[in-house]
């Protein structure tokens, strides 16, 4: 005789722990990274536009440009590769 209203005696895997903090730590510096850099360039931007009077010069620095689009970069495949997984 079966009884069908006995639970499975298959193991259940664990509920999945929340987001690790590497994550988390990886998303929030590409986020600051990617204000500094949107600032960076709005600022530049409006000194050229609004200084008619005056010249303006800029100086671009390579490191931080690979700085900080290295971690803007990092933020986005991270999110990218974890949203495929789900």
């Amino acid at each position: 005789m079966t009884r069908e209203g006995a639970p499975s005696q298959k193991p259940q895997a664990p509920p999945r722990a929340g987001t690790p903090i590497w994550v988390w730590v990886v998303y929030v510096f590409g986020i600051l990274a990617a204000a500094i850099f949107a600032f960076s360039l709005l600022f530049t931007l409006g000194a050229l536009l609004l200084s008619d009077d005056v010249p303006v010069t800029y100086d671009v620095s390579a490191p931080a440009i690979v700085l900080w689009g290295g971690l803007i970069l990092a933020a986005a495949a991270t999110w990218i590769v974890r949203r495929r997984q789900k």
